[in-house]
């Protein structure tokens, strides 16, 4: 009988002993498992390692959050107007506010309007230039496409058009119509448009403070064989703060930043019978 228990107690033991073991076993087996498959999804996902992933190299430089992609939606902030890309025929933006800034002359039309947020960063920009000992004047904000007609014509008729294509746009391809942009100047210039505004203490003010609020001098000096026209230190053009700051920063253009290329360089007259609608 002693025997019998002895017997059955070791059978019992043994059976405990491959149980645990075949237990331990399959929770190693199951725990390799989910971590192997862990590293191949992870591998898979990225073949970067960590030092790869977080570091800048040379060619980083120039990217931003923004997405270096020509916009063509008339309502945005980002959208790229010049030479060969234009706005509809019959785009007026939705949101046309007066800002509430010193205007050149006594009359009220159109071209004191501009798009709400380029309002209001415009008020902002002129009021800390006040506080400066600066005063800004508007000239030209908004203009419509008919109102774009008539101007180019007018240059065509008395420059020229190789002289024109320098200094003025085609209907539907100023930046006015976006009502994003604004000539402005200043009261010792009789608030002409002239480069004279660029060595102005105004001009130099501009130039240096208006990235803050989110504008850009659109066609700077010596830029012409990018922007495809001469320098204008009174036009200026609301991108937003972020972009605004970046070209600032690096000093390169709007279509720099794109990596824009005319489809005929710039230098050629020939430019001016080249329109192309995306």
């Amino acid at each position: 009988m002693r025997k019998l228990s002895a017997v059955i107690c070791a059978i019992f033991i043994l059976t405990l002993i491959i149980f645990f073991t075949d237990s331990y076993n399959n929770q190693v087996i199951a725990g390799n498992e989910s971590d192997e498959y862990e590293y191949e999804y992870y591998y898979n996902d990225s073949d970067d390692t960590e030092e790869d992933m977080y570091s800048i190299s040379d060619s980083d430089e120039s990217v931003t959050e923004e997405s270096p992609k020509i916009d063509t939606d008339p309502e945005s902030i980002m959208v790229f107007v010049n030479k060969e890309y234009s706005l509809p025929d019959d785009y007026v933006p939705s949101d046309l506010t007066r800002p509430d800034v010193r205007f050149y002359g006594s009359y009220s039309d159109d071209k004191r309007y501009l798009r709400a947020e380029a309002s209001d960063a415009l008020e902002d920009m002129f009021s800390a230039a006040e506080e400066d000992g600066i005063i800004l004047y508007g000239v030209s904000g908004y203009r419509s496409y008919d109102r774009q007609k008539e101007i180019y014509n007018n240059n065509i008729v008395q420059r020229g058009s190789t002289a024109t294509n320098k200094v003025s746009a085609a209907p539907g391809h100023s930046e006015h119509q976006t009502g994003l942009a604004i000539d402005i100047s200043n009261a010792s210039l009789g608030c002409t448009l002239s480069e004279e505004f660029g060595e102005s203490d105004e001009g130099r003010w501009v130039a240096k403070n208006c990235a803050r609020y989110g504008y850009i001098i659109r066609y700077p000096k010596n830029k012409q064989s990018i922007t495809g026209y001469s320098y204008e230190p009174w036009h200026i053009r609301y991108v937003g703060k972020k972009l605004a700051r970046y070209l600032s920063k690096n000093d390169i253009t709007f279509e720099e930043y794109l990596g824009y290329e005319p489809l005929i360089p710039y230098e050629s007259d020939i430019i001016s019978d080249i329109k192309v609608n995306p």
